[in-house]
């Protein structure tokens, strides 16, 4: 019973790091890592508020972990242009 506990507090250890953090792409890591365990902590102990609160969050940080990681195309500059020649 106390690996149980232990999967919920390293769970809620994640979630009080998440709020440390000030790198974004930090912060998604370790708020996904603590989605896993809550998921974990949830599924053993049976708790369907916790499971659907984490089953919720889990893709919305995914979704912003792959946002984050993705390279953006920024507005395109104009090309210079060259100068008229008559």
């Amino acid at each position: 019973m106390i690996w149980i506990e232990i999967i919920g507090f390293v769970g809620s250890g994640f979630a009080i790091l998440t709020y440390w953090m000030r790198d974004m792409l930090a912060l998604r890591i370790v708020a996904i890592l603590s989605c896993v365990f809550f998921i974990a902590y949830a599924a053993m102990i049976g708790s369907y508020p916790l499971s659907l609160m984490e089953l919720t969050l889990l893709p919305i940080n995914t979704y912003r972990l792959f946002e984050l990681l993705r390279p953006r195309c920024g507005p395109v500059a104009p090309l210079p242009r060259r100068p008229v020649t008559e």
